[in-house]
């Protein structure tokens, strides 16, 4: 599976660089600090500066109404925009947006100038994601598409032309289906909440404008199996294709044409039953995006979030001399807000 968004995006704190740094003296939490923004994405068009100056426009926002980057203390804020770039993820119709990962690094004071006086390297931060329809949700698979060098050289002169793009539309199809975590609640119209598992404290958050289609549609095990046996089929897999045609005979009409759920007792090829056990597999709905407005637009946000109790929050400084600044970043501010990011025809 791909990108788990166990949200990849959330609260990583990568503590390498100052993995001793474990004592609140190593920190100064009363330093006044400032606030930065800028964009790595420099690639050149029109539509790239439309998309740097409505990222930077939803960076400011945070400045602006999110206190504790409003004001910094104890650390600078450094916000970045990320693009990131795939020419196979272009390849699904229902990826119409432009889409960059933003991040939030907590550059901690330091008490020890001979380090700088600030966690620079690699410091706590938190990261999300904009017009990306493979976050928020469980990963993506991640079949290969074709390439001349993973194949036998001597074996590549058997596929043609046609035959190598069956093979990779059957890769978008398939690598654009994903296990979609229980709903908990909508927090606001355009504001939806997921939790990653029943009883637990970690949620993802979808950001959407409720006006349009569903952003996610489901996948019914029939489609499932067609998906496979269209990848199958054209990778010439004397192998699994014949153990996926055997799974597929054993399925009932009725299950066929339910809704897929990932999870299967027995079945290894076509790993999916209909019988509502296990996380619904859905992929992202290509009507969702209003296509009257630019690529560059920001259609759609994920985040995701941990709800922080008192506990938490003691435990996690007694460990390692500071807060848990990504995690209470989420939980400084009404999340409900986030609906007035997305943009709209007016």
């Amino acid at each position: 599976m791909k990108k788990n968004y166990a949200f990849s995006i959330v609260l990583v704190l990568l503590m390498s660089a100052f993995c001793a740094a474990q004592n609140p003296s190593d920190f100064l939490p009363d330093k006044p600090g400032k606030w930065s923004y800028s964009t790595n994405i420099k690639t050149p068009g029109a539509e790239v500066v439309a998309f740097n100056k409505n990222l930077a426009n939803v960076a400011e926002w945070f400045h602006q109404n999110v206190p504790m980057l409003n004001k910094p203390v104890g650390f600078d804020l450094s916000a970045v925009s990320f693009g990131i770039w795939n020419d196979n993820y272009k390849r699904n119709a229902a990826n119409y947006g432009m889409r960059s990962e933003m991040e939030f690094a907590f550059q901690l004071f330091l008490s020890d100038l001979s380090r700088g006086g600030k966690w620079t390297v690699e410091p706590p931060s938190y990261s999300f994601d904009i017009n990306n329809t493979e976050t928020g949700h469980g990963t993506n698979p991640n079949y290969k598409y074709f390439s001349v060098s993973e194949y036998d050289p001597a074996g590549v002169k058997n596929f043609s032309p046609a035959q190598v793009e069956a093979i990779n539309e059957a890769v978008v199809n398939l690598n654009g289906i994903f296990a979609v975590f229980p709903f908990e609640k909508e927090m606001a119209p355009g504001v939806h909440v997921y939790n990653e598992s029943v009883g637990g404290n970690f949620y993802h958050v979808i950001v959407f404008n409720p006006e349009r289609p569903p952003y996610w549609i489901p996948v019914t095990l029939k489609e499932l199996a067609e998906i496979h046996l269209d990848y199958y089929t054209s990778q010439k897999d004397e192998f699994l294709l014949p153990q996926l045609k055997k799974e597929i005979a054993e399925l009932s009409d009725e299950e066929l044409n339910a809704p897929a759920h990932f999870g299967h007792d027995s079945h290894f090829v076509l790993r999916a039953n209909g019988k509502n056990e296990g996380l619904q597999l859905m992929r992202f709905n290509p009507d969702y995006w209003d296509k009257s407005l630019p690529p560059s637009t920001i259609q759609f946000m994920t985040f995701g979030y941990l709800e922080m109790t008192g506990s938490y929050v003691e435990e996690f400084y007694k460990n390692n001399g500071h807060p848990n600044y990504p995690a209470l970043f989420m939980n400084s501010f009404n999340l409900e807000e986030l609906a007035g990011l997305i943009m709209r025809n007016k």
